[in-house]
């Protein structure tokens, strides 16, 4: 039952998400700094396609989506929805001022870049929302994927 009303409830959130991605993506690209030499080169391993148009965005908090539907769903997946340190939207990044040199953050999110590439963004959204609703943010294979894959830079 809870993966029925998760799977429905991702294909409500997916369009004012998508929406809210494109948005904010836009602004960070226009925004936001490319990626450093090093940063790039980070970027291999991770299987990222188009590093070029990566920008990342430092700010001091987050803008997020209506707080009322973010309290909403933390009632129904019984996860604290926290201020996010990172958030990516497509090829756009933010990063909060405390983590800006924190490369285990940074390619935790640069893995949720390829992420987008491999599923595009309405797919990914899906899948994500889906399954940190069904699963819990933890245990969600996405971001089970962005922290074996932060933790890690190749030369394992």
């Amino acid at each position: 039952m809870r993966l029925a009303i998760a799977r429905w409830t991702a294909v409500i959130l997916t369009p004012p998400a998508y929406h809210w991605i494109l948005r904010h993506e836009a602004l960070i690209r226009r925004q936001g700094r490319p990626l450093s030499r090093p940063e790039r080169a980070a970027t291999r391993d991770i299987g990222l396609l188009d590093a070029g148009r990566v920008r990342i965005l430092a700010v001091a908090r987050i803008p997020l989506p209506a707080d009322r539907l973010r309290k909403r769903i933390a009632r129904f997946s019984r996860v604290v929805l926290a201020d996010p340190v990172a958030l990516t939207a497509g090829y756009g990044i933010y990063l909060c001022d405390g983590v800006q040199n924190d490369r285990v953050v940074l390619r935790h999110e640069l893995v949720h870049v390829h992420q987008y590439e491999r599923l595009g963004r309405r797919l990914f959204l899906r899948q994500y929302v889906r399954d940190c609703l069904a699963m819990g943010y933890l245990d969600s294979p996405l971001e089970k994927e962005a922290r074996r894959l932060s933790v890690t830079d190749g030369r394992d």
